[in-house]
């Protein structure tokens, strides 16, 4: 008897059976988005996707497995990786959803990311092992070639001064582990993660401090009404500027624009269709609209608190849309420096990681 019958996806899958199984019991794993990029940084690879992984059965499964395997381009193995259900506190379980109901979807955000730089990637292989509660065994495999990120259009650091990376979107960050299949975000329409590789700046002073007093108000924090730059020329294509600085917005209207997520909001399309997003500005702090040619450098508002925000901040992504179905594009700087106690260098990739304390002029 037949236990999965595998539906065709964006990629290449494969199934063994290694005992006998439900027929009516079916997996689809889905690659997401269907471009899948490697990011550079100083220090790493990163490629940055999810897996959509329906059970189309009746049936309740378990993942026990999950192995990656590493190809180069003449298909020689560079190395393998895996999390399993060995040991007394297994490995499997650091992924968050493992189990599977009757006809449920469920995201997965790869958690083999990262690699060293000199590490040729050309195929990911991944091996998924699922059993059922008859411990029936079903082997799914993936295969995925990322494509290495090529900035077409050389952007600047979207603010000055000594700014906190608070947030990037390594693996543990949340614009990172944003899952728009979770049934409120996806009522809303939201079909992607346009935040895929988003960063919230936050400006320091010279103690590395990023508020006074007990932080409480907007005006104690350092950033708060700092100039924020357009990182690159091209033109506006969205401009909100009405909404207060009190960190609220009104969440049903992400269905007719998911920009409204960001309260007070830029966006700018360069000139190879890439979009720059800056999110939660200052309520009247904008000095563009919609429509305007925008140069790289330009002042163009000011650091709020408007939309789902915190605390004083500046929310930074590149993207390739404002619509509901918009994908995130990692971006790399031009002009940043690393400080490190009382020592800077530039960063050469471009690219910042969270918890980075960085040097703008």
């Amino acid at each position: 008897m037949n236990f999965l019958k595998l539906i065709p996806f964006v990629m290449v899958a494969t199934i063994t059976i290694t005992k006998p199984a439900l027929g009516q019991s079916k997996i689809e794993i889905t690659i997401k988005p269907k471009v899948t990029l490697i990011e550079v940084n100083e220090n790493k690879q990163i490629v940055n996707f999810d897996f959509l992984v329906t059970n189309s059965s009746t049936d309740t499964i378990l993942l026990d497995q999950l192995r990656v395997s590493v190809y180069d381009n003449k298909e020689y193995l560079l190395q393998r990786k895996f999390l399993d259900n060995n040991g007394t506190a297994p490995s499997i379980l650091l992924l968050p959803k493992r189990i599977w109901e009757g006809n449920q979807e469920q995201l997965i955000f790869n958690p083999f990311s990262e690699f060293e730089l000199v590490t040729p990637i050309h195929k990911l292989e991944y091996e998924w092992i699922f059993t059922n509660s008859k411990d029936e065994e079903t082997k799914v495999t993936t295969v995925v070639y990322p494509e290495r990120y090529n900035e077409k259009v050389a952007l600047i650091f979207p603010l000055k001064g000594k700014i906190l990376v608070y947030d990037a979107h390594d693996y543990n960050s949340h614009h990172r582990r944003f899952d728009y299949t979770f049934r409120p975000i996806k009522s809303f329409g939201i079909k992607s993660n346009f935040m895929r590789y988003a960063y919230d700046f936050v400006l320091l002073n010279s103690e590395n401090k990023q508020f006074k007093n007990q932080g409480e108000e907007n005006e104690d924090y350092f950033g708060f009404g700092a100039t924020v730059y357009a990182v690159a020329e091209g033109t506006v294509i969205y401009a909100s500027n009405k909404h207060q600085d009190n960190k609220k917005f009104d969440i049903q209207k992400l269905k007719d624009n998911p920009l409204e997520l960001y309260g007070n909001c830029i966006a700018i399309q360069h000139k190879d269709n890439t979009i720059s997003v800056y999110g939660h500005l200052m309520h009247n702090s904008l000095t563009v609209k919609v429509g305007d040619t925008i140069h790289t450098n330009q002042s163009i508002a000011k650091i709020g608190t408007s939309g789902s925000s915190f605390f004083p901040h500046l929310h930074f992504e590149m993207r390739n849309a404002i619509t509901h179905d918009a994908e995130g594009l990692p971006s790399y700087f031009k002009n940043i420096f690393l400080v490190e106690g009382s020592h800077k260098r530039k960063l050469n990739s471009g690219c910042a990681t969270t918890g980075n304390i960085l040097q703008i002029k």
